[in-house]
Parts: C-alpha cells; sequence; structure tokens
C-alpha cells in the first residue's frame, strides 16, 4: 500500500514537471486539470447540506434551477474561479453565459499579465541593483577602483579624513560577496556611504556608469595582487583629455616593484603611483636601523595624532627654516612645497629637510607635522640660542646579523636598502619554504646591481616548525624579520605568523639578548594576537599604504612628499641618542632639541623616553620640559647616510 502511495505521488510530480518543462501548453492544461479536478470535489458539498434549509438564505448559494447538479456546478465553479462578471450571470442564457465565462476568465488573465508585469519589472530592478548594473548619479564622490585587503583601511581613512564621505566602488566582484566582506570588517560603523557597483575598472563605459566624470578623487588598488588590470585602468585615464569640470586627484597603487617603471610609462606622469613594494620595504629596512620606528610611522599615516599637512603662512615668506621652527607653536616644519610647469602640465615639486638657513618664498607653502590644521604663528624678535646642545654624534646603520623569516615579492628591494647601508661583511640568512637554489635563482634574476656589503644564506625550512632552526643560533642575531608571507594560503597569511612568532618565542625563552624583531601584519585586528610574543615593531603593510591613497586622494600635494620620505636616496625619520644632541640629566624643552639637531642639518620632530615605558611624543608640547638619561631618544628628519 505505502510503495503505491509512493508510486502515485512520484507519477504525479512527474506529470507536474513534464507540464512545466511544456511552458504554456503543458502549464494551461495543467490549468484545465486542476480548475475541473477542484470543481468536482466541490460539488460534492451537496451530499453535505449545500441546498438545505439552514443554507436556504445564504445569497452565494442559488437554488433557482434544480437545486442539484446545475446549481451545485455553478456554485463550486464560482468558488474555485472568482470571476466577478460571471457570478452575476446567474439564470442567463447559454450563449450569454458563455460569452461571460470566457470574457470574465480574459479579465483575470489580464489582471494577472499586469501583476507579474509589475512583479517582473520590481525584481529585475531589485536584480540589476544586487548586480551593479545601474548608473551612479554622484558628484564630487570618491571613485574607488579594484578590490583587494587595502580596500576596508582606505575606506577608514576616508571616513575619519571626511566624515560622511560618499565613496563609489567598482570592482570585478559580486555585490553581495562585496557587501558581506563590508559587513564582516565593521565598516558600517563609519560615517561613510558606500556605493557597490561590479564591472571591470579598465573599461570606459564602466567608469562613465560609476560618473567618472564627477568624481572629485579617483583610486586604483591592485585586484588581487595583479597590476596588470590598474595600469590599463591608468593608461585610460592619462589618456582622458576631456574631463567636463577640474581633473579629479588620480591615484593609484602598485604591488609589485618590478611594473612600477611600466606603471609611471602608463601613467604620464598624471597619476600619484604609490608602490606598495618599495613603500613597506623602505619602512621594514629603516625599522631595522631604526627599533621604535614603526609606531613614527603609524602615527604619521593614521587619522589620529600627528600627521603630515601642508598650509602657506604669509607671516613666514622671506623667513628661514630655522627661524620658523621657533615662531609655530602646535607644529613642526619639515620642508616646502611649490608648483612647476611641467609638460604642459602644473606639477608638485617639494624639498623635505632643507638648509637651515632657507627662506621660504611667497609661492611656496610650509609642509608641517601636526596635530590638524591651521598652525598656529606668534612673532619673535630674538632668535632662539641653546646652551646644552652637543656637537658630534653617529648615525645608524644595519645591524651586522639579520635573519628574515618568509619570503615575500619585495625581498629583493629591501635586500638593495640593507646592502646601501650595511657594513661590508653584513651576514642576512633567509629561511623560507624555498630551497636553496630556488632563493638563490630568484635573487638573481631580480639582481640589477651587485650586493657586496652582504652575505646570503638561504635556509629551506617550515618557520612554524622547530626544526627549520636546528642549524640556527637565534641569540647571534640582532635583528629578526618575520614577513606576512602568503605563498600558501592567501586568507591565512597572519595565523601563519602568529604560529612562526610562537615558535621563535618558545625557541627564545631561555636567551638573554633577544633579537630586535620586527613582523609584517596585513589585518590590524591580529594586533593585539601578537602581544606577549618578544616583538619590538609591527607593520601593517595594507594600513600603511592604504592611508597614503587616502590622504593623497583627499590632498594631492603629500604624493611628493611621501615619495621623497620613503624613497632611497632622499631624507629619513631616525631615531638619534639624546645625549648626541643635548645634555642629559638637565631639564631641556624642545626648542633645545630643535636647535641642537639644526647644527647637524637635521630637524627635530620629538622625542621617545625609554624611562617612560618608551612614550613616544612627536610634537612635543613647547612648555613643556624633560630630563633624558642615557636611554631615551631624539627623533629626527635627516639626510640618508650610506656606508
Amino acid at each position: 500500500m505505502l510503495t503505491t502511495l509512493r508510486e502515485v505521488r512520484a507519477r504525479i510530480r512527474y506529470l507536474i514537471d513534464r507540464a512545466f518543462a511544456r511552458e504554456f501548453t503543458g502549464q494551461l492544461l495543467l490549468f484545465f486539470v486542476l480548475v475541473v479536478s477542484v470543481t468536482l470535489f466541490g460539488m460534492t458539498a451537496i451530499f453535505f447540506g449545500l441546498f438545505s434549509a439552514d443554507n436556504a438564505n445564504i445569497a452565494g448559494i442559488h437554488q433557482d434551477i434544480d437545486r442539484g447538479f446545475w446549481d451545485s456546478l455553478w456554485w463550486s465553479l464560482n468558488q474555485v474561479l472568482p470571476l466577478r462578471g460571471f457570478e452575476r450571470m446567474y439564470h442567463a442564457t447559454g450563449v450569454v453565459l458563455a460569452y461571460a465565462f470566457f470574457l470574465s476568465l480574459m479579465g483575470l488573465v489580464v489582471f494577472s499579465v499586469l501583476i507579474s508585469l509589475i512583479n517582473n519589472t520590481m525584481l529585475g530592478r531589485i536584480e540589476a541593483l544586487r548586480r551593479g548594473e545601474t548608473p551612479v548619479l554622484e558628484r564630487d564622490h570618491v571613485l574607488l577602483l579594484g578590490w583587494n585587503n587595502k580596500v576596508f583601511s582606505v575606506l577608514r581613512q576616508l571616513a575619519r579624513l571626511e566624515p560622511g564621505i560618499k565613496v563609489v566602488i567598482l570592482a570585478p566582484r559580486e555585490i553581495n560577496y562585496m557587501q558581506e566582506e563590508l559587513r564582516v570588517s565593521g565598516i558600517q560603523r563609519e560615517r561613510i556611504t558606500i556605493i557597490l557597483r561590479s564591472g571591470v575598472p579598465s573599461n570606459r563605459n564602466e567608469l562613465e556608469r560609476v560618473a567618472m566624470d564627477h568624481a572629485s578623487s579617483i583610486i586604483i588598488l591592485s585586484t588581487d595582487a595583479d597590476d596588470s588590470e590598474s595600469i590599463k585602468s591608468m593608461v585610460l585615464l592619462a589618456a582622458k583629455d576631456d574631463w567636463p569640470g577640474r581633473v579629479p586627484a588620480l591615484t593609484s597603487e602598485i604591488a609589485h616593484e618590478q611594473n612600477y617603471e611600466l606603471a609611471k610609462i602608463a601613467s604620464r606622469d598624471r597619476l600619484q603611483i604609490v608602490s606598495s613594494a618599495k613603500v613597506i620595504s623602505k619602512v621594514i629596512v629603516q625599522t631595522i636601523r631604526n627599533p621604535g620606528l614603526s609606531a613614527i610611522y603609524n602615527e604619521l599615516f593614521s587619522p589620529e595624532g600627528n600627521s603630515i599637512y601642508v598650509q602657506q603662512v604669509p607671516a613666514c615668506n622671506d623667513l628661514a627654516i630655522e627661524d620658523i621652527a621657533y615662531l609655530i607653536s602646535n607644529a613642526i616644519p619639515i620642508g616646502i612645497t611649490w608648483e612647476k610647469q611641467q609638460d604642459g602640465a602644473i606639477r608638485h615639486a617639494v624639498a623635505l629637510n632643507p638648509e637651515p638657513d632657507y627662506e621660504v618664498a611667497a609661492d611656496e607653502q610650509l609642509v608641517f607635522i601636526a596635530r590638524g590644521l591651521p598652525v598656529n604663528y606668534r612673532a619673535s624678535e630674538t632668535a632662539f640660542v641653546s646652551k646644552l646642545a652637543r656637537e658630534g654624534g653617529g648615525h645608524t646603520s644595519v645591524p651586522r646579523r639579520v635573519l628574515l623569516i618568509g619570503w615575500a615579492d619585495m625581498i629583493h628591494d629591501i635586500l638593495l636598502e640593507l646592502n646601501a647601508h650595511a657594513l661590508s661583511g653584513t651576514e642576512i640568512t633567509i629561511l623560507s619554504t624555498l630551497t636553496h637554489a630556488e632563493a638563490s635563482d630568484r635573487i638573481r634574476q631580480r639582481e640589477a646591481v651587485a650586493l657586496p656589503n652582504l652575505g646570503l644564506d638561504f635556509i629551506e625550512g617550515d618557520a612554524t616548525r622547530a626544526a627549520a632552526y636546528a642549524g640556527i643560533e637565534l641569540d647571534s642575531y640582532q635583528s629578526i624579520v618575520v614577513f606576512a608571507d602568503d605563498r600558501g594560503d592567501p586568507g591565512d597569511v597572519d595565523t601563519l605568523t602568529l604560529r612562526t612568532l610562537l615558535r621563535l618565542s618558545d625557541l627564545r625563552k631561555y636567551d638573554k639578548l633577544r633579537a630586535h624583531t620586527v613582523v609584517e601584519l596585513v589585518d590590524e585586528a591580529n594586533r593585539e594576537l601578537i602581544a606577549g610574543l618578544d616583538v619590538d615593531d609591527v607593520i601593517i603593510s595594507p594600513a600603511m599604504v592604504s592611508a597614503q591613497l587616502a590622504q593623497i586622494a583627499r590632498q594631492n600635494t603629500l604624493g611628493p612628499i611621501y615619495r621623497e620620505l620613503l624613497s632611497a636616496g632622499g631624507v629619513e625619520i631616525s631615531l638619534r641618542p639624546a645625549g648626541d644632541y643635548v645634555a642629559l640629566d638637565t631639564d631641556c624643552g624642545y626648542n633645545d632639541l630643535a636647535y641642537a639637531a639644526q647644527r647637524k642639518l637635521e630637524i627635530a620632530l620629538g622625542l621617545r623616553l625609554f624611562s617612560n615605558g618608551g612614550e613616544l611624543v612627536l610634537n612635543p608640547p613647547r612648555d613643556k620640559t624633560w630630563c633624558f638619561g642615557e636611554q631615551d631618544q631624539v627623533i629626527v628628519l635627516a639626510q640618508q647616510l650610506y656606508q
């Protein structure tokens, strides 16, 4: 019996499927079968008192024909098909009844088609919105092209730089995917409006769909660390000469340093290019040479605290940089910027750490480190002279032995920078999953110049396992760098880094001298996970790069300033012993530091107090004094000195 019922249900289901497979004909046939079947079932109500005395006064139950088959058929059919016009034709002639039935049924069909059209139109619009196919009608928005793990940091930076800002994202991703990623990142808590569109950023029609002509700035991200799409977008934007109004600020990220030169050609100097590899490699090398430097960069590239600003101060015209340092009470002048004509266009030029006696011209703007604008100018008739300043002092260099753990595309750039600063005979050990032959071949392929100051040693091994360190004496290294190695699972990079740090912490628990440790992370949220694992400097690489992209997009003049600050052979931020600048164990203020730094052709930016838990103070208050000890440091902007 149960088998028979299952067979019947299966047969009915099959017939229904076949009916729908035949589309209109099959579905119409199924409709009539259902109407007849249900109507016949409804007629059985005659056996249960349909025309009884109790129902004699019910208006919907007509009993004037035969109180039998025809009346029950009429009643049942009108319950199955609620045809208002046909229901009022009771007692009409047969031909009129046929007309009324047909017309009422067609009226129901017409109404159903109308409802279907409205429903399908609404569903189509909703689907179009979900797929990101509708055009954007915004103005003065930020247009973000591409998608990678930096997009969240860029959005946070923009929200904090300009609360309430509107950002349109055009990326080769499904809308649902982007919405979910943004939800998980917590972006909805920021004061920002995000409009998502799915499409190819290097397509002109797609760019017009997201109101490219009316954007205030455009930022290009390297989708999946692939620069090819970014370069195509750069070619498209650089060739565009029909902007209807002001040309938006154009900024692009390049993920791989080997593509930087090609990107420069593609940009035609019309886009500001931020090389991720160049930025991070430069910061890592500077941090190796200057333990504690990462905290300074984290503050400068963050919307909170001190950042880099540009402002014209008419009262400072014709004054020397060394005098201006004492006349500005809430900011530190670190350079100048001006506009110049180049290739028929206006470009921004910059000079950081100029000579102390350089006089600011009327057409030049000052570059400041400050907590915000405007800066406060106070007139003074006398020049400041410090009696605490000291002469002499050294400069930072690369430690004699450095251990690099993991592999990254920027490793060659790091070796070039290390070689420029290292003493001859500096040993660099690279521990990675690559074999000795693979690692050395990759270095050799990129080696445009020799590395005479470095001795390279390649060790193959899994840095999360103790066996990889069998031949390594960790206490013999002065510096250890752990890269965010994405050669495994790209979505789990920081987990691999955490496992490596746990292994290092266990292996070094009995070491009396622990190497200065630099760690690269890709997610700011994971910083707390590595607390207590003997990490001295943490570099959040996506946040650092995205901060530059966002800040340059909102203030175009910052592009050449960051390039100068993070380019080889330029100026650098450095931490030097306080005793090289002022007398120790004596109360001194910021002006004493500024005066001493000027004598060394440097600019004092702040101080680091080891006596107070390594407290970092950028742009110190001018009315406060400190008594420096031997371990305290002065933060300065100085010319890079190579060995």
